[in-house]
């Protein structure tokens, strides 16, 4: 029994035994056949069992390798790396996986082996060592480290071009760039990378983007040099050529695209700007009347081009010719051979001025510029140029000299033109000693005239008078406007002085003829001085000054006659001179007062209104006569101001005799032709007469016939806006004019003064008894108040009375009194009347 039992144990171990051998055997020949590494290796790093594909790996046989730690292969880094992964698999029991083992073959060259690690434990449990597997992955690992050196020498290359580098995939992403294309957008490589192309795009250039990416796509075939605008990081606009080509993968399978952009904005800037630029020249070119010419080196028109409509006959007419066979001339001092030393010496020249006749007749002329041309080796080949048409400017230049010099209403020469006159008529006289003379000419009234019928009554007046002057003179004798009514006339080659006077006789004799003015007749006079060459001056200057001295005299004699220059007259102009001069600050100074004459009513007796008279008394003058003073004003427009202070002080006064208890009485005051053209005058009259509480119909604005006539509309409007505030209005001085009571009818006229010149020998003289009889009768017709002035004898008074005249004004009853003085005349006179 027993020994059967230890048979039956036996043969249960060695089935055991073998089963174990056959378990190992084929376990063995699974790891034999596999072709991954397979190893085992105690707590130690001692290999303890490996197959043939780990002893192939490192070149060992089995016997060589069981027993040796795997130190033994490896290098200290290495083996440093495989300790801390098996320690780690020892400490966790995780196994590791896909970790890279390099080791050292028997032969010394170096296995890659890409493998795991699992933690052995024996039936109880414990740690008893290592296994895993080893795959060979040397040449992959090579080859990815090619391919990584490869990959780091291409980015290298395309981080040095300067030109900007993409890949993009089908969707438009951007894989991969270089610096330079980071550079050219502002951004990093990373702010980069996954963006779509779009978000740097505008709309437009996003769709021609696209429609080029497409066509690669389509066709397989690369576009070059095209325009892609992109959107910089700080929102500028860049312009980039370049070019797209398809990316394939190993399957041929189209995956993306790529290509090379170059930054080409400031190119495609500066090219705009030559487009641009070309445009102007261009459409310049095409407006130009300017021609460009070639001559060769014998000077010899070769070529000549020009847009200009209708200049290519003139053009074509120079070929084949020097510029002095052309028939033209050469403007400048020098002429046509200065012109050719110049081009001898191959010197350019700018705006030479050239000109000639057309068969026309016309003039031409041509601005012309150039430089010399020399060739490759540097020999004179000729000139190039332009040539342009000035003619119009010639003209204009010529018209505009004339302008400097003559006067541009009457096409007279002016006060430039008449001084080189005189000067160079001087110095002939002074050659040949011979006499010549000057004549300063002012119209009379013409200021009246101008202001009443308008400055066009008066231009034409002037351009009338003129050409009557011209038509006076001699060829040799020059006629000059200075401006204003001021007219010059130079006389040559004067024998003695009674030419002179011939002359001045001829002028006025012009000046007096009618001159139909809007419609009616207008007369006008002159005053003219004369002054003689030496006697009365050595100089333009002295001449100018010395007549018209003698003019002021011609004009303080009346008027309408001409006067010589001599020292007296000097004198006198002196004193002229003094008297504007003070007159000018006689305001400011107070000199002014008013003397009032009385007004008597012819039926009554009674004292119906005064007249305000003007006076001057200066502190060195003394006393002024009005005669003196009162034409200066005018002449100077002082008029207006004194004016305005004889109307204010005249209202005043009224009101203040009122106050003082005196009855209300008229108060005349006269206006003069300059005040009747004021613009101001009717707001004037109304302001004062408020200011000073004046009532309306007490003030009485005495104008002249003349003022009236002159230009009807003007006046008859004016009278109506003052008659409107219910001032009198009254014609002074009537009868000395040219209208008549006819004319005068449709006026708001109140008052009639017959003036003095009839009154004074009314006794005696028939024609003037007549006359005043007639206005008298014709004023009751017409119900106006008739005023005869200058009344001074009891016999002229009689007359008045018997005829009806209204009222009477003069020496008899009252000269002009101061105001205090009148006041005591006026209360005498109530207290008779009383009586």
């Amino acid at each position: 029994m027993n020994s059967r039992a230890g048979d039956n144990e036996r043969n249960e171990r060695d089935s055991a035994i073998e089963a174990l051998r056959a378990s190992e055997e084929k376990y063995r020949g699974i790891l034999e056949s596999i072709e991954d590494a397979y190893y085992e290796v105690d707590l130690k790093g001692n290999v303890v069992r490996c197959n043939s594909a780990f002893c192939r790996m490192l070149g060992y046989s089995v016997e060589e390798l069981i027993g040796l730690n795997n130190r033994s292969f490896q290098t200290p880094e290495v083996a440093a790396s495989v300790y801390a992964t098996f320690n780690e698999v020892f400490r966790t029991g995780t196994p590791a996986h896909s970790f890279d083992w390099a080791m050292i073959r028997k032969d010394g060259s170096t296995v890659v082996g890409e493998g795991s690690v699992h933690l052995v434990r024996d039936l109880q449990g414990e740690a008893a060592g290592f296994r895993g597997m080893l795959r060979d992955v040397t040449q992959r690992r090579r080859t990815e480290q090619a391919l990584r050196e490869s990959e780091a020498k291409y980015r290298g290359i395309l981080d040095t071009i300067e030109d900007a580098y993409y890949e993009v995939d089908l969707h438009g992403n951007i894989v991969l760039c270089n610096s330079a294309f980071c550079r050219m957008l502002g951004y990093s490589a990373e702010e980069l990378i996954g963006q779509n192309n779009r978000r740097f795009q505008q709309p437009e250039a996003a769709a021609s983007v696209f429609a080029t990416f497409n066509q690669v796509y389509r066709t397989g075939v690369p576009a070059h040099s095209f325009d892609w605008q992109m959107i910089r990081k700080d929102r500028r606009t860049i312009t980039g050529e370049g070019s797209v080509q398809l990316v394939r993968d190993l399957d041929g399978k189209a995956v993306g695209f790529r290509g090379i952009l170059r930054d080409v904005t400031e190119r495609r800037n500066m090219e705009q700007a030559l487009r641009e630029s070309e445009a102007r020249f261009r459409a310049l070119t095409n407006l130009s009347s300017d021609w460009y010419w070639e001559q060769d080196s014998e000077f010899r028109y070769t070529r000549m081009e020009s847009r200009r409509a209708g200049a290519g006959s003139i053009q074509n007419s120079f070929l084949g010719k020097r510029p002095w066979e052309t028939e033209l001339e050469i403007e400048g001092f020098g002429g046509w051979q200065t012109h050719r030393d110049l081009l001898a010496a191959h010197q350019s020249f700018r705006d030479i001025i050239m000109h000639r006749l057309l068969a026309d007749g016309r003039p031409y002329y041509i601005s012309v510029s150039a430089e010399p041309v020399f060739d490759a080796s540097g020999a004179f080949a000729g000139y190039r140029g332009v040539s342009r048409e000035i003619t119009e400017q010639k003209i204009a230049e010529e018209r505009i000299q004339h302008l400097a010099t003559h006067d541009s209403l009457t096409g007279l020469p002016n006060r430039v033109m008449f001084s080189h006159l005189v000067a160079n008529a001087i110095a002939s006289a002074q050659r040949y000693q011979r006499n010549c003379a000057v004549l300063f000419i002012d119209l009379d009234r013409f200021k009246f005239i101008n202001d009443s019928l308008g400055h066009e009554a008066g231009d034409q007046l002037l351009k009338e008078i003129s050409k009557r002057f011209k038509k006076a003179l001699r060829a040799s004798d020059v006629v000059a406007r200075l401006g204003g009514d001021e007219f010059v006339v130079l006389i040559q080659d004067l024998q003695q002085e009674t030419q002179a006077a011939t002359v001045a006789r001829k002028l006025l004799s012009a000046t007096l003829k009618p001159i139909t003015l809007g419609g009616r007749d207008c007369h006008i006079t002159a005053s003219i001085g004369v002054a003689m060459y030496p006697q009365d001056g050595g100089d333009e200057q002295s001449l100018m000054k010395n007549a018209d001295i003698a003019m002021y005299y011609a004009k303080d004699e009346g008027k309408n006659n001409y006067q010589f220059y001599s020292k007296d007259i000097r004198a006198q102009s002196l004193e002229r001179l003094a008297l504007e001069t003070n007159l000018r600050q006689a305001l400011e100074r107070e000199e002014f007062t008013l003397h009032y004459q009385a007004k008597r009513e012819l039926e009554k007796g009674r004292i119906t209104g005064v007249e305000a008279l003007l006076r001057w008394d200066n502190a060195e003058l003394g006393p002024v006569s009005p005669a003196r003073f009162i034409p200066i004003a005018e002449d100077t427009g002082l008029i207006i101001p004194i004016g305005k202070w004889v109307l204010r002080t005249a209202c005043e006064q009224n009101v203040a005799w009122q106050r003082m208890g005196l009855p209300p009485i008229h108060m005349a005051v006269n206006l003069s032709a300059r005040q009747f053209t004021d613009e101001r005058l009717v707001q004037d009259i109304a302001a004062i007469l408020q200011e000073t509480g004046m009532a309306p119909n007490l003030l009485e604005l005495e104008i002249t016939e003349g003022m009236v006539i002159q230009n009807p509309e003007h006046a008859l409007r004016l009278l109506r806006e003052i008659k409107e505030m219910g001032v009198r209005l009254a014609i002074d001085d009537f009868g000395t004019g040219y209208s008549s009571l006819g004319q005068l009818k449709n006026f708001p006229i109140d008052t009639l003064k017959v003036d003095r010149s009839f009154i004074r020998d009314i006794a005696t003289n028939a024609e003037d008894k007549a006359l005043t009889e007639a206005i008298i009768a014709m004023g009751k017709t017409l119900q106006l108040t008739v005023v005869a002035e200058g009344v001074e004898t009891q016999e002229q008074e009689n007359f008045l009375r018997e005829h009806a005249c209204d009222e009477m004004q003069g020496y008899l009853f009252s000269k002009p009194v101061p105001a205090g003085e009148f006041v005591t005349l006026m209360t005498a006179h109530l207290q008779l009347t009383i009586l």
